[in-house]
C-alpha cells in the first residue's frame, strides 16, 4: 500500500502561545513576516526581553540546523561592534527549528517604503556604508560570506534612539568562503555577475550586493524595478567583434528575444536614466556647493570600485574603509558643509574595535 504523504508547512503563529526552550519560555506577541523557508514572530522571553523568533519550515529543518552552525561561527564576533544580529539560542517546537534573536527595528527596505522611497543623502549613506563595511571585514576575518545582502536584511537597530545604526541579519544563505562554488545565491536584482555567469565565488559577492544596496538608497528606486530589469534572463551577453579585441557586451532586448524566443516587456523606470555610474551625479538636483559635489563624486568613485565586474579587481572591505568617501579626507580641508561631517561621524564603528575573540 502507498504511504500517506507528509504535509510540509510553515509554523502557525498563534498570539499568546507559550513556547518552551532550554533557557526558559517565550510568549508569542505577533507575526513579523513570512519568507520562503521560515516565519518570524515577535516574542517575549518570559522574565526578560522581547525577541524575534524565526520558525524554519518543518520540511527545511536541515537548513535550520545548517544556519545554527553559521551562528555558532558568528559567536566569534562581537555583534554590537561588528554590526551583526545577536543570536540568542535555538530550540524546536512541533518539528520546527526555532532561532531566537535580539529584536531590532525596520529594515532599510521597510524604512524606505514608509517614506515613499525618498532617497538617502550621501552623508546618510556613508553612515550605513561604514557600518556594513565593518561587518564585511569581520565576516571575512572568520571566512564567512553572507550571500544574501539586500535592503530587507539590513535592519535599523532603533532609529529614534540611534539614528541610522544598522545590523546585518539573516545568515540563512551564508557559506564558508573555502566551500563556496556553483551556488545560485542572492536576490536576483542584487546578484553579482560571477553568480549569474557561474564563475568561482568568494566574499567579493557581498561587496557587489552592498554596492547595489547603496545605489538603491541613493536613487530611491523601488526594488521591483530592479527585479523587473533582470527577470528570466538566461542569455545576457554577446561577444562584439567591432573593436580591436573581442569584448563581451550586454544583449539588447531585440537580441534577447531572438536568442530566447521570449518577448521582453518594455517598462520605464529609473534604470532608463543611466548608462554609466557617472550619470548618478545628475540624478538628484545639482550639488549646491563644491563640498557637496566633492562628496557625491567620492560616493560614485566608491560605487565604481564596489561594482567592478571583475571580482578580483573589486574593492575589499579593508580598502573600502580607507576610501575617501568613508574617511572624509576630501571634506577635511575648507569644508563649508559641516553637517556632512557631523552626521557621518555619528553612530559609526571603528573596524579595529570589531574584536574577534
Amino acid at each position: 500500500s502507498s504511504s500517506t504523504p507528509v504535509l510540509m508547512s510553515h509554523f502557525t503563529v498563534k498570539e499568546d502561545e507559550i513556547l518552551t526552550a532550554e533557557s526558559g519560555q517565550y510568549q508569542i506577541l505577533k507575526s513579523l513576516g513570512k519568507g520562503s523557508f521560515a516565519t518570524v514572530a515577535k516574542c517575549k522571553k518570559l522574565t526578560t526581553e522581547e525577541v524575534a523568533v524565526k520558525f524554519i519550515r518543518d520540511d527545511m529543518s536541515f537548513a535550520g540546523r545548517r544556519e545554527i552552525q553559521v551562528y555558532k561561527k558568528l559567536k566569534k564576533l562581537d555583534p554590537d561592534k561588528c554590526n551583526v544580529v545577536r543570536f540568542i539560542e535555538h530550540f524546536t517546537v512541533n518539528n520546527h527549528v526555532c532561532l531566537a534573536f535580539e529584536l531590532l527595528g525596520d529594515s532599510i527596505h521597510d524604512f524606505m517604503t514608509k517614506r515613499n522611497f525618498k532617497p538617502f543623502g550621501v552623508s546618510e549613506i556613508r553612515v550605513v556604508a561604514q557600518q556594513l563595511l565593518v561587518s564585511l571585514n569581520a565576516l571575512k576575518s572568520i571566512g564567512l560570506v553572507h550571500a544574501d545582502i539586500k535592503p530587507d536584511n539590513i535592519i535599523l537597530v532603533n532609529h529614534k534612539a540611534q539614528p541610522l545604526k544598522v545590523k546585518l541579519i539573516d545568515f540563512g544563505m551564508a557559506h564558508m568562503s573555502s566551500d563556496f562554488n556553483n551556488y545560485k545565491i542572492q536576490a536576483i536584482g542584487y546578484r553579482a555577475p560571477e553568480v549569474i555567469l557561474g564563475l568561482p565565488l568568494n566574499e567579493a559577492v557581498d561587496m557587489w550586493t552592498l554596492g547595489a544596496v547603496l545605489a538603491f538608497m541613493y536613487t530611491g528606486q523601488p526594488e521591483e524595478h530592479v527585479l523587473d530589469s533582470a527577470k528570466y534572463a538566461e542569455s545576457y551577453f554577446t561577444k562584439s567583434n567591432s573593436s580591436p579585441c573581442d569584448v563581451w557586451r550586454l544583449n539588447t532586448s531585440t537580441e534577447y528575444t531572438k536568442i530566447t524566443g521570449i518577448e521582453t516587456e518594455r517598462r520605464s523606470g529609473i534604470y532608463d536614466l543611466f548608462k554609466t555610474l557617472d550619470d548618478l551625479l545628475h540624478y538628484h538636483d545639482a550639488p549646491k556647493d563644491p563640498t557637496e559635489l566633492k562628496d557625491t563624486l567620492a560616493f560614485i568613485s566608491l560605487l565604481k570600485r564596489m561594482l567592478h565586474m571583475d571580482p578580483t579587481k573589486r574593492i575589499t572591505p579593508t580598502e573600502a574603509l580607507g576610501h575617501r568617501f568613508i574617511t572624509m579626507k576630501h571634506l577635511s580641508r575648507g569644508a563649508s558643509n559641516s553637517a556632512n561631517i557631523s552626521i557621518s561621524h555619528k553612530n559609526t564603528t571603528s573596524p579595529e574595535c570589531c574584536t574577534v575573540y
